[in-house]
């Protein structure tokens, strides 16, 4: 059984191109939060790739800290504290870029 490569409904999600990332990182402003780099160096391809995945990882963390927060709504929960959104933005990152 073969499987599709793009997903049925909606394509794949993507909070920002690719194409819009690398030339704003190589131009030195640092987008998504990523490290700002000297323009007139550059950085390798394999920096970009990792910038560019964390980039993205980061903004997956954001959507799902406020989706847990938009079910606390509906819930009539009241939202997170401040603390809280940074430790559930945290535990979500750190899923993905284990530190150990």
């Amino acid at each position: 059984m073969t499987m599709p490569l793009r997903p049925p409904i909606g394509g794949f999600m993507r909070p920002f191109g690719c194409a819009w990332f690398i030339v704003e990182f190589l131009k030195g402003n640092g987008p998504e939060g990523s490290p700002k780099i000297d323009p007139d160096t550059g950085a390798p391809m394999v920096d970009i790739h990792y910038q560019y995945k964390s980039a993205l990882h980061r903004a997956y963390a954001e959507d799902a800290v406020a989706l847990d927060e938009e079910e606390r709504k509906r819930k009539g929960l009241p939202p997170f504290t401040v603390e809280e959104a940074q430790e559930r933005l945290q535990r979500v990152t750190s899923a993905v870029f284990p530190t150990s």
